[in-house]
């Protein structure tokens, strides 16, 4: 979907336990040549039981990270545009319908289990 080949280049490694919960997995750049360049994503393995740190990216990370970079082209580059302010306007949305998954969890107390919310 789109001129940029994102579909082709982004490859994904997903893991799940014997439940089906996801526990982790790379996501990564593929350029198709061995360098340091791209990027490479560890998904956060299992829950965040209380008290301890999370041990790789959250989806809402991700998103953050790419909202920070279309917010510095708006702010201090000459690639301010209109379709870049509709881009940070739907990261931001969909960021805020993650948070809202989260309060949800929370208030049902399931937050950091593998339950789902209603």
């Amino acid at each position: 979907m789109g001129i940029r080949r994102s579909e082709e280049l982004v490859r994904s490694n997903f893991l799940v336990d014997n439940q089906g919960n996801p526990t982790g997995g790379t996501t990564w750049l593929d350029l198709g040549v061995d360098t340091d360049h791209g990027f490479v994503i560890d998904w956060q393995d299992g829950v965040v039981p209380k008290n301890r740190m999370q041990n790789g990216a959250f989806v809402e990370d991700v998103l953050e990270a790419a909202r920070q970079r279309l917010y510095e082209f708006q702010e201090h580059g000459k690639f301010n545009c209109r379709e870049n302010a509709n881009a940070i306007t739907k990261i931001e949305e969909a960021l805020q319908w993650l948070d809202w998954r989260t309060r949800v969890r929370v208030l049902q107390d399931v937050e950091n289990t593998y339950e789902p919310h209603h």
